[in-house]
């Protein structure tokens, strides 16, 4: 191999190296949140740790007693606060056959009116505070937390491993 084939494979592996796949998963700021949960009357100790990724606005819900953990909530940042939203996939539907000489089958929606259908938070981007809605298929709150929030560091939460 002469030189000028050398130098150029040795630019080819400089650029494949310089241009190799990021790590999967890249969160730039992680917060854990403690606080208190109320729904029906009572309350009860509530915490949760979530990772932000600003490329693509995801909130990662990594640890929670009240929240579905490993969800992927979007966000929306002002500089007031980060609002993120989570809707449940629609829950109640059923195949019921009828009986007769059209054998005819017909898909009915049950929906349960008192289940969880959404997700409600805003954290407070000055004071740190998440509150947070629970929310059914018809909007009425079914539970509400409120929680302060610290700024953590990758090695004190871990990061996303997937």
């Amino acid at each position: 191999m002469n030189r000028r084939g050398l130098r150029r494979g040795m630019a080819w592996l400089l650029l494949a190296a310089g241009t190799a796949p990021a790590a999967a998963q890249e969160f730039s700021r992680y917060l854990s949140c403690a606080g208190q949960f109320s729904a029906a009357g009572k309350t009860v100790p509530a915490q949760a740790d979530f990772a932000l990724r600003f490329a693509n606005r995801t909130a990662l819900i990594q640890r929670s007693n009240v929240l579905p953990v490993g969800e992927r909530l979007q966000y929306t940042p002002s500089p007031a606060s980060y609002s993120m939203t989570y809707r449940l996939p629609a829950m109640g539907t059923t195949v019921v056959a009828l009986p007769g000489w059209l054998h005819s089958t017909v898909l009915v929606l049950l929906p349960d009116l008192r289940r969880l259908n959404q997700i409600r938070l805003a954290v407070d981007r000055q004071t740190g505070v998440l509150e947070g809605t629970l929310l059914n298929e018809e909007e009425q709150r079914l539970g509400d937390f409120t929680m302060q929030c610290q700024s953590r560091s990758e090695e004190e939460l871990g990061a996303p491993k997937f």
